[in-house]
């Protein structure tokens, strides 16, 4: 090989190097990490799951280009402290100016959050945000070993009677999805405690700030 080819051999294998690092950093295994308010959050998971279904429980607009999905627990001290000091931040900047549509989703961690749940799920969906924000509020008062009579005391607040509030909690279709729903959520993003939040396909563990939501939301955007 001459001297000229060996020159021109050199250039091409930097190129195709070039090329290579390009298409990694921008859409390889690690993308997410590609700005620095997505460094070390794993790669969008490209599954229907990362988008809402029928059947979720949404607030925002529908047509909304990000969507925030939480994976939450209503016994979860730490899930009630995200829904008091950061939901409101967001739903204020985010989710009531058309930006991030939130999709709640159940993963209820004991017996007495699949009862919440149940709760949350037997009254109207315009009232479904109300009672999970109660239920939230209440958490000491009902994540006991007996937390029927507190529940129950909740739902007559609501309007729903003892015998409405059994039927609630003895609707087998409603415990099946819930239940479905902590189960699709291990299978599709590895969802093993709450809350986990998932922005786009990517799955972020544990509380974060509003000022964390919002860089990341900012980046996910571009």
């Amino acid at each position: 090989m001459n001297a000229r080819n060996l020159v021109i051999g050199v250039v091409v294998l930097a190129l195709v190097g070039v090329g290579g690092f390009y298409a990694w950093t921008h859409y390889g295994p690690n993308a997410a990490s590609s700005d620095p308010a997505l460094t070390g959050l794993p790669a969008a998971i490209n599954d229907p799951l990362a988008q809402a279904q029928e059947g979720d429980m949404v607030m925002g607009d529908a047509n909304a280009p990000i969507t925030f999905i939480e994976y939450s627990s209503l016994s979860c001290p730490h899930c009630a402290r995200h829904h008091r000091d950061v939901l409101p931040e967001i739903k204020k900047q985010f989710i009531d100016t058309g930006k991030v549509k939130l999709v709640v989703r159940d993963f209820p961690l004991n017996g007495p959050a699949v009862q919440a749940s149940l709760l949350a799920h037997c009254v109207s969906p315009m009232a479904y945000w109300g009672m999970t924000e109660q239920l939230f509020a209440t958490q000491a008062a009902w994540v006991t070993e007996q937390s029927g009579p507190a529940l129950a005391s909740i739902a007559a607040a609501a309007g729903m009677n003892g015998e409405a509030f059994q039927a609630c909690l003895n609707d087998k279709a409603a415990k099946d999805k819930i239940i479905a729903s902590a189960e699709n959520a291990d299978k599709v993003f590895k969802v093993k405690s709450t809350p986990t939040f998932v922005v786009n396909g990517i799955v972020i563990e544990g509380e974060r700030t509003f000022e964390d939501f919002k860089k990341i939301f900012e980046a996910v955007a571009k």
